[in-house]
């Protein structure tokens, strides 16, 4: 597979999803529909608050989505935690699953007795679940800014919405927790992406590979993918990079093997670096 590439979108890059032969990205505001070579099949604008990253299963997009503030609040301050559903043809809203659990979790962000750091949900996958093996939905919740908070939270739904259970995966604090979450299904893991640190308190690794069942860290890369991954199988990965500005974001998706993300590449030198590193 080839460099795929979108451009000229308003705010930035969130995560993506191969689905047959079309890619679905979601961008804080839009989601958009492509080719493999990246023509753009169709679009969609998101007004009701921040998209985040975005899952393809078995003819639908599934991606978070936190609501919009009420004027004159926060830019954070969040009114819905949900997980939208789109038709993957014409990328129609079918429905909305609210996440209610992340209601008491955001209650309770903050307090004394406050143990996740929950700051809003991003990542997003559909995964078997490890005793059954059923299709659930998995998304990631972000994390407040403080030492006290060093586990990822990952919560576990049905498809049709039901809350069933939490996992704590130990990282330590990163930057708004996991940004990108996918499952490998060939080798029934899951990875994940993060932010780069900007504390020394805070882990260099950046991407992190967990076992099915979402137990152990297998292994833990000081690598940067943190606008989307898709992982192929036996055919590696699709990775991110984002470029330009506000008013007219672009993104790409590179593939790559494992071996790849031994290179230790920071956000800063693969968006200076990227065309040559990809020939473009």
């Amino acid at each position: 597979m080839n460099i795929i590439e979108t451009v000229h979108q308003n705010l930035h890059l969130q995560g993506f999803a191969k689905g047959g032969s079309f890619m679905y990205w979601s961008y804080t505001d839009s989601l958009v529909k492509t080719t493999l070579t990246g023509t753009v099949k169709c679009q969609v604008e998101i007004r009701t608050g921040h998209l985040g990253d975005c899952d393809w299963y078995d003819g639908k997009i599934y991606a978070s989505l936190l609501g919009k503030p009420l004027p004159g609040h926060r830019w954070d301050d969040w009114t819905a935690f949900e997980v939208y559903v789109f038709n993957d043809d014409n990328l129609a809203l079918e429905r909305v699953i609210p996440l209610k659990v992340c209601y008491d979790y955001w209650a309770a962000s903050g307090s004394d007795s406050d143990t996740r750091g929950f700051s809003g949900v991003d990542g997003v996958t559909v995964a078997p679940d490890p005793v059954s093996g059923e299709a659930r939905l998995f998304i990631a919740c972000a994390l407040r800014d403080d030492d006290r908070f060093t586990d990822q939270i990952i919560l576990q739904y049905t498809l049709e919405g039901e809350y069933e259970t939490e996992y704590r995966i130990p990282t330590g604090n990163t930057v708004f927790g996991i940004q990108n979450l996918d499952y490998d299904r060939e080798n029934r893991v899951f990875w994940f992406t993060t932010y780069e640190p900007y504390r020394d308190t805070q882990p260099r690794e950046r991407l992190y590979c967990v076992s099915g069942d979402l137990k152990q860290v297998l292994c833990r890369y000081p690598f940067s993918t943190p606008y989307g991954i898709e992982c192929m199988g036996k055919d590696g990965f699709l990775c991110s990079v984002q470029f330009g500005v506000n008013g007219n974001r672009g993104g790409i998706a590179y593939p790559c093997a494992e071996e790849f993300f031994t290179n230790g590449y920071d956000e800063k030198y693969l968006t200076e670096h990227y065309r040559e590193l990809f020939r473009l």
